[in-house]
């Protein structure tokens, strides 16, 4: 009796371990062969300096607004010197077949904090606007879309920026929006 016990307790403990193990290589295994971008974002967006909180809203016109290249410094493209706030949006389509699936707006390194939105519903910030300021310039932006958030037809990106000093605005990655092929096979190893 006693042995069956302990063999229970080992047979558990192996199961434990061969979950940890396969959870474990799968997540070393999550690369960037197995991100799959399906759509890319690089290129020009339109771009405002100042603040504005209507300016998050999907229906906004913003086609008098500049155009601007992300990623880039908005310093390097006609903003020299230009510390504040300043917004970013662009529309896009996305491919019907990822209409539901699970992905990730990928906005790589913004100089210094952000909130973005799509189609006007926040879905991810970091770092803090004044006046308790706190800079995320170090911190890789990639933020999941909420299920129901994507429609067919036209979406649209909104970022409010902040730069304290120096350069800033969307600066550096490789901004898209991306899928992950093997995250699903995490579920079921609970």
């Amino acid at each position: 009796s006693s042995l069956t016990m302990q063999n229970k307790k080992n047979d558990i403990m192996k199961s434990i371990l061969i979950k940890f193990v396969v959870i474990l290589l799968l997540a070393i295994n999550l690369q960037a062969e197995d991100r799959i971008k399906v759509l890319s974002l690089s290129g020009y967006w339109k771009f405002s300096i100042g603040d504005n909180n209507g300016w998050k809203n999907a229906n906004f016109n913003d086609s008098n607004w500049e155009d601007i290249k992300v990623p880039a410094f908005w310093e390097d493209r006609g903003y020299h010197g230009y510390d504040g706030y300043a917004w970013y949006r662009k529309q896009f389509i996305i491919p019907d077949k990822y209409l539901n699936a699970q992905l990730y707006l990928e906005l790589g390194y913004i100089d210094d904090v952000d909130e973005t939105y799509l189609n006007g519903v926040l879905i991810g910030k970091s770092g803090a606007f004044p006046p308790n300021y706190t800079t995320s310039y170090y911190s890789y932006r990639k933020y999941p879309i909420p299920a129901g958030l994507l429609k067919p037809g036209n979406n649209v990106i909104s970022i409010r920026v902040y730069d304290d000093e120096q350069g800033g605005g969307i600066v550096n990655g490789e901004i898209g929006i991306y899928n992950y092929k093997n995250i699903n096979l995490l579920v079921g190893l609970e």
